[in-house]
């Protein structure tokens, strides 16, 4: 296969594959792998007991509802279209590549075990089968399945970029947020839902990285193969990110109803949505789609405040953890 950069023709670039395991052409890649294991965590970890108590006495019917449709699209992203990362060595075959893939899949592994150990707990395993009928659900797990749809059918670099985008801007770094949005605003301003706030941040730290490392490859695609990343597949992503978005808002729409409270509304968390979508997009060097005003940005700035933050050591148990300093409520809060 012939280089596409002039600059990059005496290593083996992305679509090229390397067959001695040294030296690591990629050496970014053992970084994502190391901050996973640093984090590491299996849902031993949490008994749910408190928010077994929560969730049946503490809540009223409203929010008993929205917190179950609430895990029920967690657990349904975590099921269905988690099945991307531990494929990514055969089509970008380094051994490097390969390893952050299969670790990537099997910290999707724990989320999805995380998951239904918290749904089972709840009494709500029930869900898997109700979510077949739900159209917000169906129509959400359409947009995020078009990563394995062929788009570029004469190309198959070009699709291979294509499904990268699609699976890291829509399944790692906008889809579960809003849900995350949902608990973790129980657990800051109503002092709900301990444990499953707990996992729910490592959840999102590590879709967070995931999306990074995402990034982190689709960016090393572009600097080796410029000519790929053109108006076509640009605007392709812009019509899938639109797409995103109406799939989003009628989840909201679905899982929320007329609830309406500070900080939590349907236009609230659609704004986060939008304003995750023009980061996604940022992020892989296009322009953002969707205006976000400075007055939305500051009523979900407390979850982004969370992701920004530097590490705490978390009072629930012993050892460091991957919270943030600002996912922890002051006292003014409440």
């Amino acid at each position: 296969m012939g280089s596409s950069n002039p600059k990059l023709t005496s290593i083996a670039m992305l679509f090229e594959r390397q067959v001695e395991r040294l030296p690591d052409l990629y050496p970014w890649a053992q970084d994502f792998i190391e901050a996973m294991q640093d984090g590491f965590w299996t849902a031993k970890k949490f008994t749910f007991d408190s928010d077994v108590t929560d969730y049946e006495l503490h809540l009223n019917d409203h929010e008993r509802l929205i917190i179950k449709r609430c895990l029920a699209a967690i657990a349904q992203i975590e099921i269905k279209v988690k099945e991307f990362w531990p494929l990514l060595g055969r089509i970008l075959q380094h051994p490097s590549i390969s390893d952050l893939g299969i670790t990537m899949g099997y910290i999707e592994v724990i989320h999805n075990n995380a998951y239904e150990k918290l749904l089972k707990r709840l009494g709500l395993t029930n869900v898997f089968k109700e979510n077949m009928n739900v159209p917000a659900i169906a129509g959400r797990v359409g947009y995020l399945t078009k990563h394995t749809e062929k788009a570029f059918a004469n190309n198959d670099k070009k699709q291979f970029i294509y499904s990268l985008i699609l699976f890291t801007l829509f399944v790692e770094n906008v889809s579960l947020f809003s849900q995350f949005y949902i608990v973790l605003w129980f657990n800051r301003f109503e002092n709900r839902f301990k444990d499953a706030a707990q996992q729910v941040k490592y959840t999102r730290n590590e879709e967070m990285l995931h999306a990074q490392a995402g990034m982190k490859i689709i960016n090393t695609l572009r600097v080796e193969y410029p000519e790929l990343f053109d108006a076509e597949l640009e605007s392709r992503i812009q019509e899938e990110c639109a797409v995103a978005y109406d799939a989003e808002a009628k989840l909201i729409d679905w899982m929320l109803g007329d609830y309406d409270q500070p900080k939590l509304d349907a236009k609230i968390l659609k704004s986060y949505v939008a304003q995750r979508l023009n980061e996604s997009l940022e992020g892989i060097g296009y322009a953002p789609m969707f205006e976000v005003s400075e007055a939305e940005k500051a009523e979900t700035f407390w979850m982004t405040e969370g992701l920004l933050a530097p590490a705490k050591v978390d009072f629930f148990h012993s050892e460091p953890t991957s919270y943030q300093q600002a996912d922890q409520p002051n006292d003014d809060d409440f």
